[in-house]
């Protein structure tokens, strides 16, 4: 299997970032670190957030007015029944289309939320937050086990 080209060509990554923060200092200040401490202190920040946004349920708000970031619920409507998604596996294993229904957690989807409202960051409506992975799989396991709940977006 081949795979497409990704939606960003270009990411910037943590070695870009680290490459930008090294420029500022030179080798005998106390603020310059190796590479390795660097990816140290960003992954051990990044589970962080992670653990308060999906474990505890927090809104955090980002540093440099970035605006806030949280686990939102909405109850979803659907106008018509070929406007709700299919369930695939269902689908694939009872030979007919299967549509989600969303029972297991009282009709409502659940979704990464950031907020823009109080940024005051530059173009901001054009950047897009999209969660790793392995985030949005917890969150369903979180909801489908009923350990945890979120804030309902209004």
């Amino acid at each position: 299997m081949i795979r497409g080209k990704n939606k960003v060509q270009n990411p910037y990554t943590l070695q870009d970032m680290y490459r930008e923060y090294i420029k500022q200092f030179d080798e005998d200040s106390l603020y310059y670190i190796p590479y390795s401490l660097y990816k140290e202190i960003a992954v051990a920040f990044l589970n962080h957030l992670q653990e308060q946004i999906v474990e505890k349920s927090s809104e955090v708000k980002l540093p440099f007015n970035l605006g806030t970031l949280s686990v939102v619920k909405q109850k979803v409507t659907y106008k018509s029944i070929t406007s709700m998604p299919i369930d695939w596996k269902r689908s694939k294993e009872e030979g007919k289309q299967i549509r989600h229904f969303n029972d297991h957690t009282g009709g409502f989807s659940y979704s990464f939320y950031w907020s823009r409202k109080h940024s005051n960051a530059k173009n901001k409506n054009n950047y897009l937050f999209k969660a790793a992975r392995v985030n949005t799989r917890r969150v369903a396991e979180l909801v489908k086990s009923k350990e945890n709940d979120y804030f309902e977006r209004i």
